[in-house]
């Protein structure tokens, strides 16, 4: 792995730790030609290791990789504290942000999922208290219980999230009936999806500096200068390595971006990883079903960039992404560019309509405007001649003021 990369990694795990509440007194890095089956590092790393938690150096070890349960309770052993891994640590997080039913019950799927195979010797799922990775109560006599009622309860939550995704699908039928087309904004994690959506519809949803803080997916009306309306949802973060079983816990909230119309990916580029981060973001919508539906790219944050660097960055990203748009969500520039993407982007298989509007009846050019595009008019004397286009889905709308010759 390049330097760059490795450094990278680094930086965002203890961005992980101390997003968790665990304060980072160290890290260490070993190159090795395979893993070690049972320890995942070879054993003089392992030696090391034991003598700086002798020393009172560290109380939680966090490895930046999925460590095999094997693996896990080996070095627990070896080490005599906790032993954290990359999944574990983000389904802390989740643990800690989820605010809604929806977003625990999600959370809590995946971590039982990730529990139930270290379910071995004197492991137990109580890690909610004490902190990351805090394991206690019951001994080995107890596990084969712990497994039963574990398999239990995950058999009701999946009936309480098929509940949810039922939800979000009549939530789904219910904006399609609206036939306003939908926008995904999807992005690495604290990349300022939320300080955007808030920007942009006075979402007034919670926006912070720090990995996660969205779990739950939002949804506003966003009006473009063209008067055209279309609704735009917030989601979680994505991020490298994301966890199998967040992804799966977490399908009836991702689903948003597959069933969306189009996608707005936010980029920070000012984040020195913003390219591997762009890769992440296409891996993650690779599995989503969602790579090749029509996108608008935002370069966020770039106002913390300098001229130089800035254009550099912008060059660098666009090589992937040429019609990309620079933007700074935070001072609130660049969406007036932002806005024309958008309008561009989402007028996917509409079709031209002449519409003949009797007088009275002037909501119905309101509409137009809302759901597609009014071009010109042209008054007569049995009403307004409108000329303009709406989205395929919702010709039917207008179908009765048509002022084509049925054939």
């Amino acid at each position: 792995m390049p330097q760059a990369a490795l450094e990278g990694q680094l930086n965002e795990l203890r961005d992980l730790t101390r997003t968790a509440g665990g304060e980072v007194v160290g890290f260490d890095i070993q190159r090795r030609p395979e893993i070690d089956p049972a320890l995942y590092v070879g054993r003089g790393k392992v030696d090391e290791l034991r003598e700086l938690r002798l020393g009172g150096e560290y109380d939680l070890l966090i490895c930046n990789e999925d460590l095999s349960p094997r693996q896990q309770r080996n070095l627990e052993r070896e080490l005599k504290t906790r032993v954290v891994d990359r999944t574990e640590l983000i389904l802390d997080i989740f643990a800690q942000q989820a605010r809604t039913r929806e977003g625990r019950l999600q959370v809590e799927t995946a971590q039982l999922h990730h529990l139930l195979p270290r379910l071995i010797g004197a492991w137990d799922y109580h890690r909610q208290g004490g902190g990351i990775g805090t394991r206690g109560g019951p001994g080995e006599q107890q596990i084969e219980v712990e497994r039963r009622r574990i398999r239990r309860r995950l058999k009701d939550l999946e009936k309480e999230i098929a509940d949810v995704q039922r939800q979000r699908q009549q939530q789904r039928a219910g904006r399609h009936r609206s036939e306003l087309q939908t926008v995904a904004i999807v992005g690495y994690t604290n990349a300022g999806k939320s300080t955007l959506l808030n920007g942009l519809t006075n979402a007034g949803v919670r926006a912070e500096n720090r990995l996660f803080a969205t779990l739950d997916p939002t949804t506003r009306r966003l009006r473009l200068p063209s008067g055209r309306e279309l609704l735009l949802t917030d989601t979680v973060g994505f991020i490298q390595k994301l966890p199998t079983d967040v992804v799966a816990a977490f399908r009836a909230t991702l689903e948003e971006v597959t069933y969306a119309d189009v996608v707005l990916q936010v980029l920070d580029l000012g984040d020195p990883a913003a390219e591997q981060q762009a890769a992440t973001v296409e891996q993650v919508l690779g599995q989503l079903d969602a790579a090749d539906k029509p996108r608008v790219v935002a370069l966020n944050k770039v106002d913390l960039l300098g001229p130089a660097t800035r254009r550099r960055a912008i060059q660098a990203i666009r090589d992937r992404y040429p019609a990309a748009v620079p933007i700074s969500a935070r001072a609130r520039t660049g969406e007036s560019d932002l806005l024309a993407a958008l309008d561009q982007v989402s007028r996917q298989d509409v079709v031209q309509v002449h519409l003949l509007v009797p007088y009275g009846r002037e909501q119905v050019l309101n509409d137009l405007r809302q759901v597609g595009g009014l071009e010109r008019t042209e008054y007569v004397a049995a009403g307004t001649q409108a000329w303009g286009w709406v989205p395929r889905r919702a010709l039917h709308r207008f179908e009765g003021y048509s002022a084509q010759p049925r054939v």
